[in-house]
């Protein structure tokens, strides 16, 4: 009998990582998806973000207990710092990625005069540049009235236990960067899509909107292109309530705005997705 009760209790049940997500995440979103615009996230595949780093998410209820970042009067601008080593292949790539953080967060954007990359951060191995080792620069770079700083780069990234990373930011020191390395060159449609979401998931994070894991979202995280391709150019109703919430914005107003950004940069599949989220928070307000 003590055989057999040492045995039961030394037994290890092994059980695939999509379930011991859905078992450890009692949580559930605390903000309604009106309509049939948002899926809820199936769970991961191998190999994708969830799989390899499993994540309990966060609701809107303990975004606001979190002391998230938020817009003040004296902290009321964001500021992309281009560290670029050649001229991107769309060479209004950077306006285009303004007009979008701006329609997104309601805030002013200022493109900073270009920063070349410090010396100290580049990694043979690879031929990429540390994440960590880049950090003194942003903070130097970043301005008094700044709500945060995002850089962006056109040099792979590298990050320790990711191997490489399509981006980072700091949720407490308001800096961060993306790289548009892998995200394919001009002549691939896609690669405008991808290059406007990255800047917008990293402007999250600067926000402190961490990954979500409920539905279909532009905070969803992400290991490949492929992955980067199937995210959402739009928040989901959880994600979307803690960034009005944080920065004051209508959502209807905001929906508009954002509409009229992605159009105007040339992506109208992502003006599209606007408009759909849009129509579907409506109904949704109606019902």
């Amino acid at each position: 009998m003590k055989d057999s009760v040492r045995h039961r209790r030394t037994r290890r049940v092994v059980l695939p990582v999509a379930v011991l997500i859905l078992l450890g995440a009692a949580k559930k979103p605390d903000v309604p998806a009106p309509g049939n615009f948002w899926k809820p996230l199936p769970p991961p595949k191998t190999g994708e973000w969830l799989d390899v780093f499993p994540e309990k998410g966060q609701t809107f209820a303990e975004y606001k207990r979190s002391n998230p970042i938020r817009p003040h009067q004296l902290r009321n601008r964001i500021y992309v710092l281009p560290m670029l080593t050649k001229p991107p292949a769309d060479r209004d790539i950077l306006q285009k990625l303004r007009g979008v953080l701006g329609a997104f967060f309601g805030l002013d954007v200022r493109i900073l005069s270009p920063k070349p990359l410090p010396k100290q951060a580049y990694r043979p191995v690879g031929r990429q540049f540390e994440v960590l080792k880049l950090v003194p620069a942003l903070r130097d770079a970043l301005p008094e009235d700044a709500v945060f700083l995002l850089a962006v780069t056109d040099r792979d990234l590298y990050l320790k236990k990711h191997g490489f990373t399509f981006g980072w930011a700091h949720f407490r020191l308001r800096v961060g960067i993306m790289s548009t390395a892998r995200l394919g060159d001009r002549s691939d449609p896609r690669s405008l899509r991808r290059t406007l979401t990255l800047g917008l998931h990293e402007s999250g994070h600067l926000l402190t909107l961490p990954h979500c894991v409920f539905y279909g979202c532009l905070m969803n995280g992400v290991r490949s292109v492929g992955e980067t391709d199937r995210r959402p150019a739009v928040l989901c109703p959880v994600c979307l309530a803690k960034l009005c919430w944080a920065t004051g914005a209508d959502p209807r107003r905001r929906y508009r705005e954002v509409e009229r950004a992605y159009r105007a940069a040339g992506d109208s599949g992502a003006a599209d997705q606007a408009r759909a989220a849009a129509d579907a928070t409506r109904l949704g307000a109606k019902g």
